[in-house]
């Protein structure tokens, strides 16, 4: 899941930064030229809002996947620990 996430920014950067630099001004006619400008700013920032939650999604999954893990190594030492106090 994380390399999904971590591949899902990778690859919405690149497209973010080419709409971007469209300019509005190649389309030729003024009306065209400004709408083509909003939506090349309105599209690198959601470009840039998805790259950003996605990279945050995948630290909270790190996180997770460390507490479990550290939970896990708890969990099996206090196992341990009950086994050799039963034995004696």
């Amino acid at each position: 899941m994380r390399h999904n996430l971590d591949h899902i920014a990778e690859l919405m950067k690149k497209p973010g930064r080419e709409m971007k630099e469209v300019t509005g001004s190649s389309m030729g006619v003024p009306e065209l030229a400004r709408r083509m400008d909003d939506f090349g700013d309105e599209w690198s920032y959601g470009i840039k809002q998805l790259t950003k939650f996605s990279e945050k999604a995948s630290e909270a999954l790190l996180t997770v996947k460390e507490a479990f893990e550290k939970l896990d190594d708890e969990l099996a030492e206090a196992s341990k620990k009950q086994g050799k106090g039963s034995a004696k």
